[in-house]
């Protein structure tokens, strides 16, 4: 039987509120659920600050940390600070992952339950404020630019391709270097960047927020781990939940997201996406010259 090196160890914390929320007071629930669902800001934040985002106490807080099986407050922050850390690094990600998933699984529903919990918490933490400034600024935009680098790439490529086909005029796409230059040269006021932004801040983000402020354009920003350091810099932060440490795929938020905003989108211009998918199929009809597909559905 395989043995993994993580057994016996610490359940990280989301694991520990799932398990435990329900025995816990209304507040100790409430601080329990942020902490799971923004790690990023817990580990910026004393007890006392903490207290005042989630609407209780510093002491709320303690208690909370003590009751999910932490020594302390502090202690939970050393620990969600060790996990935002180590997510940084593939090996270590992968490593993790392969320890989550036991030779008594099945890795498939290891995979889906992890990601049916990551989508729970993905849920219950947006923000509602931040995703309508996100909505409204798109749906206004005469043009936007889809931004991600490594696997985000492929996120900023979907919303690109989704968008088109709504009647929206998009690019998207990974550029970086030097070509990433050539790339923000279309960009304009009142355009839209949507940058997916999972864990790392690369140089070529930085870039795009200040050339975008410099243009007048808004940026939204999709991010696990950035949210407090680009929050003040950009028209608006959604924010993911942490899937390092757990089974699910780091892409699967940003994908759930930039769908939801292209219908979104789409909902505020019915007429004009509906259209645009019709000359969509009328295209793809025209090139191939035949029916799209080899066998069609039976006609009555």
């Amino acid at each position: 039987m395989k043995t993994s090196k993580s057994e016996g160890a610490d359940p990280p914390l989301h694991e520990r509120v799932a398990a435990l929320a329900e025995g816990m007071s209304a507040s100790e629930r409430r601080v329990a659920e942020f902490m799971a669902d923004r790690p990023q800001v817990v580990v910026a934040c004393s007890a006392g600050e903490l207290g005042a985002r989630t609407g209780t106490s510093d002491a709320t807080v303690v208690r909370t940390a003590r009751a999910l099986g932490y020594k302390g407050f502090r202690e939970l922050k050393r620990s969600m600070l060790d996990v935002l850390t180590r997510q940084r690094d593939l090996a270590a990600t992968m490593d993790d992952r392969l320890d989550r998933v036991s030779a008594e699984d099945d890795e498939a529903i290891r995979v889906i339950d992890d990601t049916i919990a990551l989508l729970g918490q993905l849920r219950r933490g947006l923000d509602t404020a931040s995703w309508q400034r996100a909505v409204e600024a798109l749906i206004a935009a005469p043009a936007v630019l889809a931004y991600g680098i490594g696997p985000a790439e492929s996120l900023a490529d979907y919303l690109c391709l989704s968008l088109k086909r709504i009647g929206v005029r998009a690019r998207g796409g990974g550029l970086t270097g030097f070509r990433l230059a050539d790339e923000l040269l279309e960009l304009r006021a009142d355009d839209v960047v949507v940058v997916f932004a999972p864990v790392r801040q690369f140089r070529e983000l930085s870039v795009v927020i200040e050339h975008a402020d410099a243009v007048g354009a808004k940026v939204v920003v999709v991010t696990e781990s950035l949210g407090m350091a680009l929050a003040s810099k950009v028209h608006a932060v959604l924010s993911t939940p942490q899937s390092t440490t757990t089974a699910a795929n780091e892409v699967t938020a940003g994908l759930v997201l930039a769908h939801a905003l292209t219908l979104s989108v789409a909902s505020a211009t019915r007429e004009t996406a509906v259209d645009t998918l019709r000359l969509v199929n009328r295209l793809r009809a025209s090139v191939v010259g035949a029916e799209l597909d080899v066998t069609p559905l039976p006609t009555e």
